[in-house]
């Protein structure tokens, strides 16, 4: 899988649950970026693809599924194979139709899947454990859902070792889209 394109930069943007990811899509889409988000793409072939996902789980109540597949890998396998080429798909083509210099690609799982060379770059965004919990818990997630979800990705460390850039978040909202504007602009003069 390929997400560069002649005449842009392509960022691939990961990081850990609660380490700020949507903040900073947010940030890019302001200054004028093109942001894709695999969560986003999820949700919607998640829609689409509703009956088979209730003949698998029994349920289509995203929490229920959530609960299952965050504790069973072979569950959370299935669900991967069966969203996951429909995304990639999906967000080749927005990167391919954007007229936008800069296109940031938020895909929390990018160095899971090995996506890491598809970019021109990746970046990581790091925030420590316990204010990634705080965040977590402050919007309505469980502890054990944190944790689960958590342990299901790679460590945040591997993740940050094996970006292009990291950009750490330990701080609150506006320096993140302080730390977001001046990497704009620096991309933006390139």
């Amino acid at each position: 899988m390929n997400f560069k394109k002649e005449g842009a930069l392509v960022i691939g943007l990961s990081g850990a649950v609660a380490s700020g990811k949507s903040t900073a899509l947010e940030t890019f889409k302001k200054l004028g970026a093109e942001v894709i988000c695999s969560d986003i793409l999820a949700a919607q072939n998640f829609a689409l693809l509703k009956d088979k996902i209730e003949a698998y789980f029994n349920t289509t109540d995203k929490a229920q599924i959530a609960g299952k597949i965050f504790k069973n890998a072979q569950d959370k396998k299935w669900l991967e194979k069966l969203l996951h080429p429909l995304v990639l798909k999906e967000a080749q083509a927005k990167i391919r139709q954007s007229t936008k210099k800069i296109i940031v690609f938020d895909i929390p799982l990018l160095f899971e899947c090995g996506l890491e060379e598809s970019f021109d770059f990746t970046l990581c965004l790091y925030t420590d454990f316990n204010i990634r919990l705080k965040r977590a818990v402050a919007r309505k997630m469980t502890k054990e859902d944190f944790l689960n979800r958590d342990k299901a990705q790679l460590p945040l460390e591997e993740k940050a070792q094996r970006a292009n850039l990291v950009i750490f978040n330990n701080s609150n909202r506006k320096d993140l889209e302080e730390k977001i504007e001046k990497l704009f602009l620096i991309l933006n003069n390139k």
